[in-house]
């Protein structure tokens, strides 16, 4: 009978021994939290504000208009078959300003969208025609420079190449002088006309942007008056050229 007893305390052992092994064998299967993918950052889509400067340059392109006096010298005193007597100017300057937008993100990239902006300007250039006493200096300067315009680009990480087409107004100022009568007569006209432009926008972080770009715009022709003689006046058709630096804040 002791030894029955024995063999059965053994194999009870043997049982709580293999019944604990099993036990620190079995580990139940890890639970894993599912993975869920970082947003990415989107840095253009939405509202926007900024500051912009840069530097323009341009052709003002003069015609001494049909009006009541054929031809012209000096633009006062009336003659035909005189050329260069319309002075033409090249202007160039800087302009500084702010611009305003938004810009909507679509999948793949694809950014649509539209802004304004208005410069100060100080786009000047002057010329000379006849000679001596009969000498007529003019004057013309673009002092404020506008557009409206309509983008497409795509976004690439922080990168934004980008084009743009709409409508702007640049606004000049003509004066002339002439030593032999003595006094200045100046006018200023609105021009209007189609721009085009191309550029790239870089992100800082998800607030702050930079921008480079150039424009091109053609402001079409205007006339400017000299009110103090008959005529038509002068016909200037200007177009400029621009390379701005600009910092937007998205919102």
């Amino acid at each position: 009978m002791r030894y029955i007893a024995a063999l059965g305390a053994l194999a009870g052992t043997a049982l709580l021994s293999t019944t604990a092994l099993a036990a620190d064998l079995y580990e139940p299967a890890p639970v894993y939290e599912p993975v869920v993918a970082a947003p990415v950052a989107n840095y253009f889509e939405g509202p926007y504000l900024g500051l912009h400067g840069g530097w323009g340059w341009g052709e003002a392109e003069s015609s001494f208009a049909d009006g009541p006096v054929p031809g012209c010298i000096n633009e006062l005193v009336a003659f035909p078959n005189i050329p260069g007597c319309a002075v033409s100017t090249d202007p160039d300057g800087a302009f500084v300003g702010g611009q305003i937008g938004w810009n909507f993100v679509f999948g793949g990239g694809l950014m649509l969208g539209i802004e304004g902006d208005y410069s100060f300007a100080s786009l000047h250039d002057n010329g000379e025609s006849g000679g001596g006493i009969f000498a007529t200096h003019t004057d013309f300067e673009v002092d404020q420079m506008a557009t409206v315009l309509a983008r497409v680009g795509w976004v690439m990480g922080r990168w934004m190449p980008y084009l743009a087409g709409g409508w702007g107004w640049a606004h000049g100022e003509r004066e002339i002088y002439n030593d032999f009568l003595g006094g200045s007569f100046s006018d200023s006209q609105w021009h209007d006309g189609w721009v085009a432009a191309g550029g790239v926008e870089f992100a800082i972080n998800e607030h702050w942007t930079l921008k480079g770009e150039y424009r091109y715009f053609d402001g079409g022709s205007q006339n400017y008056s000299v009110p103090t003689l008959p005529g038509a006046g002068t016909d200037v058709d200007l177009t400029i050229q621009t390379v701005r630096f600009g910092v937007n804040y998205n919102f």
